[in-house]
């Protein structure tokens, strides 16, 4: 008889290890090429957006608007006929790679008021080619190494938002361009937004043709006395007070409807923010309480006026704008400041933030969607 020599124990478990080492390392390998396969996708998505949007320049003297861009393709309609450009504008590949953030991952489109020129931002989670990992920004001269929009140093332009085209002198009085200011790892419009067509009449429901319905306090388009701490203010210096429909680029029915269609929230829900940005959710609020110490902190997002205290710490720059009741009265300007949110909390009432002259608490309350109260856009 003769005896069949077999492995160890110890023999087996090294020729498990090995084996497992080598298929980590398959795993990896696989995972790092999959990783490189989708930044080169990424990078010459955006050689051939370019090539459509410049054949779209020549065709029209112009880049797209940003409606245009939305509807998927990039496309010019003649008298004659239409050329098609781009049969589907790519969506970038999933998931973000390296350090890009889904926000950066995404594909975002921002044409110049005027048409002339246009940034596209995108992210690369690795070296490719010549490019280096982190955001990108596409332009008609190439692409920059860095974020197409730098929070704190670079302004917003509003050409047009919900087909209001931005008109900063009569009959509008709209503000067109806009500071930011980054809180945390949030990004805030540093003014109050201003842009629509004002509505004087208490019980005026009807739909303006642009669009967008704003109110001035005490209807002032203009501040009659900036200087003045008691009760005036106007649009240029405060900002619009908007019903909550309006905000959120919804129907009139919304202000009093649940979340069925058509009062459906987006995730980053725009509104009549600009392209890029959206209105603030609740959590997002709540997210800036906490990066700003929780509780007893109003005083570092609010100006200092002969009114109330603040040191400004933040940058955000509140201003006490005051409040448009449901019956058409304003109060409490330069006392009082409520901004928007999309929650809904009820069929008729919202979750808003808000501050009170002598408290250093931002609030949080449910009101009345009819109400009019300012808005502060968010970076998406």
């Amino acid at each position: 008889m003769t005896n069949k020599k077999a492995f160890t124990l110890i023999e087996l478990l090294v020729v498990i290890a090995i084996i497992g080492i080598l298929a980590t390392i398959s795993v990896i390998a696989l995972q790092n090429a999959r990783a490189k396969s989708r930044d080169a996708k990424r990078a010459g998505d955006m050689k051939q957006v370019q090539t459509a949007l410049e054949l779209f320049f020549n065709d029209k003297n112009r880049y797209p608007t940003v409606e245009e861009w939305s509807t998927g393709q990039i496309f010019s309609t003649t008298t004659d006929s239409t050329s098609t450009y781009m049969q589907i504008i790519p969506a970038a590949p999933l998931p973000a790679d390296g350090a890009c953030t889904p926000g950066q991952n995404a594909i975002g489109y921002e044409p110049t008021p005027d048409g002339s020129s246009y940034t596209i931002s995108f992210c690369l989670g690795n070296n490719t080619g010549t490019l280096n990992p982190g955001p990108k920004c596409l332009t008609p001269g190439g692409i920059m190494d860095r974020e197409c929009y730098l929070c704190g140093t670079d302004q917003i332009n509003i050409a047009t938002v919900n087909g209001h085209a931005c008109t900063s002198s009569a009959p509008y009085y709209d503000t067109c361009t806009y500071d930011s200011v980054k809180i945390g790892d949030q990004c805030w419009m540093k003014q109050n937004l201003n842009i629509g067509t004002r509505i004087d009449a208490a019980d005026d429901q009807s739909n303006i043709a642009d669009g967008i319905e704003k109110y001035c306090y005490e209807n002032n388009d203009v501040n009659p006395d900036p200087s003045d701490y008691g009760f005036s203010g106007g649009c240029d210096t405060d900002g619009a007070l908007y019903q909550w429909h309006t905000v959120m680029g919804f129907p009139q029915v919304c202000d009093n409807h649940n979340a069925s269609a058509p009062c459906i929230i987006d995730v980053n829900h725009r509104g009549i923010c600009p392209n890029g940005w959206h209105v603030p959710t609740d959590g997002e609020w709540a997210a800036l309480k906490t990066y700003l110490g929780g509780s007893g902190i109003a005083y570092k997002i609010q100006a200092t006026s002969p009114v109330w205290v603040g040191d400004n710490s933040s940058g955000f720059t509140a201003l006490r704008t005051g409040t448009r009741a449901t019956d058409g009265t304003f109060s409490s300007h330069y006392y009082t400041t409520f901004f928007r949110s999309t929650y809904m909390d009820s069929a008729d009432f919202g979750w808003n933030h808000w501050l009170y002259n002598g408290d250093l608490e931002i609030n949080r309350g449910n009101y009345s969607r009819s109400s009019g109260f300012s808005l502060r856009c968010l970076k998406n």
